[in-house]
C-alpha cells in the first residue's frame, strides 16, 4: 500500500514538473519566433519569402493552388489541456503567470482552475479511500 501512495506522489510531482517545462519552452518558442520576424521586417535585403514562393508555384502547378484561409488547430493548447487533465494544471496556471503566457486565452484561464479542482479532488480521494476503488474485490 505504501509503494501505491509512493508512486502517486512521484506521478503527481513528475506531471507537475513536465507542466512547468512545458509551458517554459513554449513561451521560449514564442519569444524565438517574435525575434525572428523582428529581425526578417529589419532586413534591408530579405530573401524571397515562403509567401512569394508559394505564389509563383501556385501559377506553374494550378492543381496545388487551392489553399484554405483556415486557421490551423493551435497544438500548443491542445497539449496545455491534456497535461492539466492528467494531472498538471495547477503548474501551468502559475506558470502562466510566471512567464506571462497565453493569459489573454479566455478557454485557459477558465479550464485551469477547473482542472486544478478537479485534480486535487481526486489525489485526496485517492489518499483517503487508500486506492480501495481501484482494486476489484
Amino acid at each position: 500500500m505504501v509503494l501505491l501512495y509512493i508512486l502517486l506522489i512521484v506521478y503527481i510531482l513528475a506531471i507537475n514538473f513536465y507542466a512547468f517545462l512545458l509551458v517554459k519552452s513554449l513561451k521560449e518558442k514564442e519569444r524565438a519566433e517574435q525575434i525572428a520576424r523582428l529581425e526578417q521586417q529589419n532586413n534591408p535585403y530579405p530573401l524571397q519569402s515562403s509567401a512569394q514562393v508559394s505564389s509563383q508555384n501556385q501559377s506553374y502547378y494550378p492543381a496545388y493552388s487551392s489553399q484554405s484561409n483556415e486557421k490551423p488547430l493551435d497544438k500548443t493548447l491542445g497539449k496545455l489541456l491534456i497535461t492539466g487533465a492528467l494531472g498538471g494544471a495547477i503548474a501551468i496556471y502559475v506558470c502562466m503567470f510566471l512567464y506571462k503566457y497565453k493569459r489573454s486565452e479566455l478557454l485557459l484561464m477558465v479550464v485551469m482552475p477547473l482542472l486544478a479542482i478537479l485534480n486535487i479532488y481526486f489525489w485526496v480521494l485517492l489518499f483517503k479511500s487508500g486506492f480501495h476503488f481501484f482494486i476489484l474485490r
